[in-house]
């Protein structure tokens, strides 16, 4: 019989809590400067056309990767350290690379054999079949990157996940942008560059690997199939359909465009590729959201682990309300930077792209908030309620387009997607709220807010100085509570940068209206 308190020693030493928080936030930082320029370089140097194609096949990849190995990756966080502290960590590492190879096989020769259908999926026309073969191919690359990624944050080695995704970056904007000036400047060269760095990045950390000591010392007996497998694959199965939820939600307004927007091939092509550069500078605001909820989730756990509910839901709350306020402000800033980034860096290429923008805008808002919204249910561990909103919002995308695509086209496809958005937000919020959580008047209020930026720029000033006074003047906002906490983090942060400077609190020197 296995004993579950005999270990294997692992080949690499895991990173502290704080090593790991440090070395992801750094990389993300420089990575997201990378990608921003290197997307502002192909959004220059690719016609609409092109870009579309390219925003089609990545959105693919996203969708298709975690599909075709059934999810089975997404349980390693889970389940790979009880494996590697009973002696088993070899065979689970064996057992899940067969699957993962097996799934990838079978879903190349699918694509490979259906190339032509496959191809009038993503692309709205079959004659591309030879650019979907290349993604298939791709794709396979990605699933490996997937694949090592998920094994080393198993492993808590989060200092190889940063080098990987950083060493991708990198590459793939040296070896795209090389084949765009000297090859094809096309969506050819973008996605070979793309697979070329998943693959040499996937390589490199393999031949790492294969350098470090895997001691078989402390190693058990395999574990049977038939108990080895149930709980990966239930856990996965969950984690499956979450994120196939998600990435759809994500792609499926790209798809109404191609195949319900009543255009030629390569004018629907052209559309995405407009809605690509829209999204271009507000899916940052994403970027910033993923962050925050990182941060902020050890600490609600620690909360909802110590019983203490009600300040789970007072810091959700806060974080909801400044999150909304903050992001409008950068949408404010965005919407004036923008049409300076469309006329210069773009040459006034994607006119229709920065038509859509305030909407697109808007949308990356409410997606942003939805994140942190989830925190609630992965706190309360009811994760298949995340799923819920997720199909409600899917749901309306489809039912909006169909309704606003034909009328209004790019317009109406980014403006459904931002209505939809936002009712899988007020559906997450609906749960959580059935899940005992406290929501105020506030974070009510504060949820249409982004519909101020979907205006426009003067709209969105208008609705800004409206919503700075009912912040600073009125309880529609801020509770006393909260007053009091931000007050304190102000001048407690202000008193670093001032000596002398005491902190004071409500009601000891510092009038906060409470009523």
């Amino acid at each position: 019989m296995t004993n579950p308190s005999t270990k294997q020693q692992s080949p690499v030493r895991p990173d502290t809590l704080l090593a790991s928080v440090m070395v992801l936030l750094i990389v993300n930082l420089v990575q997201r400067s990378i990608g921003f320029g290197r997307g502002v370089l192909f959004c220059r140097w690719l016609d609409p056309d092109s870009l579309g194609h390219w925003d089609m096949a990545l959105g693919f990849l996203m969708l298709a990767a975690p599909l075709a190995v059934l999810g089975l990756p997404g349980s390693f966080g889970r389940y790979l350290e009880r494996f590697r502290r009973r002696g088993q960590l070899k065979t689970f590492l064996r057992r899940t690379s067969l699957w993962t190879a097996s799934c990838t096989l079978v879903a190349f020769a699918v694509l490979a054999i259906g190339r032509r259908p496959f191809a009038y999926l993503v692309f709205g026309d079959s004659s591309e079949q030879w650019l979907l073969l290349l993604v298939a191919c791709v794709l396979v690359a990605v699933i490996l990157h997937h694949f090592l990624e998920a094994v080393f944050a198993g492993l808590r080695v989060f200092r190889v996940v940063s080098a990987m995704q950083f060493a991708q970056s990198m590459l793939f904007a040296a070896i795209s942008l090389t084949l765009l000036c000297t090859w094809r400047c096309d969506s050819w060269s973008v996605i070979v560059g793309y697979g070329t760095a998943c693959l040499a990045s996937a390589i490199g950390v393999l031949v790492w690997s294969q350098r470090r000591h895997w001691s078989d010392a402390a190693a058990a007996a395999a574990e049977p199939h038939r108990e080895f497998w149930p709980p990966l694959l239930q856990f996965a199965v969950w984690v499956w359909a979450t994120n196939l939820l998600a990435n759809l939600f994500s792609v499926i307004d790209r798809y109404m465009l191609v195949h319900y927007s009543g255009l030629p091939a390569e004018q629907s092509m052209a559309l995405v590729g407009h809605y690509h550069t829209s999204m271009l500078v507000p899916v940052i605001l994403i970027s910033v959201a993923n962050l925050l909820v990182g941060a902020m989730t050890p600490h609600l756990s620690h909360d909802w682990e110590v019983g203490d509910r009600q300040s789970v839901s007072r810091r959700l709350n806060l974080t909801l309300k400044l999150g909304f306020l903050g992001m409008f402000a950068a949408g404010i800033g965005v919407l004036m930077f923008s049409p300076v980034l469309f006329r210069v860096a773009f040459e006034g290429k994607y006119s229709e792209g920065l038509a859509v923008l305030p909407w697109a805008l808007a949308s990356c808002v409410w997606f942003s908030m939805l994140l942190v919204s989830q925190t609630y249910v992965w706190c309360a561990e009811k994760t298949r309620h995340a799923t819920l909103p997720l199909a409600i919002g899917l749901v309306g995308n489809v039912v909006l387009n169909l309704l606003l695509l034909p009328r209004y086209g790019l317009q109406g496809a980014v403006m459904a997607t931002a209505l939809a958005t936002m009712l899988a937000l007020v559906a997450q919020l609906l749960v959580n709220r059935r899940l005992e959580m406290q929501l105020d008047r506030g974070s009510l209020l504060l949820v249409a807010t982004p519909l101020g930026l979907s205006q426009g720029l003067p709209t969105a000033l208008a609705w800004g100085g409206l919503i700075a006074l009912a912040a600073v003047a009125t309880p529609w906002i801020f509770t006393t509570g909260e007053r009091t906490e931000i007050v304190t983090l102000v001048r407690e942060r202000v008193g670093r940068w001032i000596p002398g400077l005491k902190p004071t609190l409500a009601g000891e020197g510092y009038p906060i209206d409470g009523r």
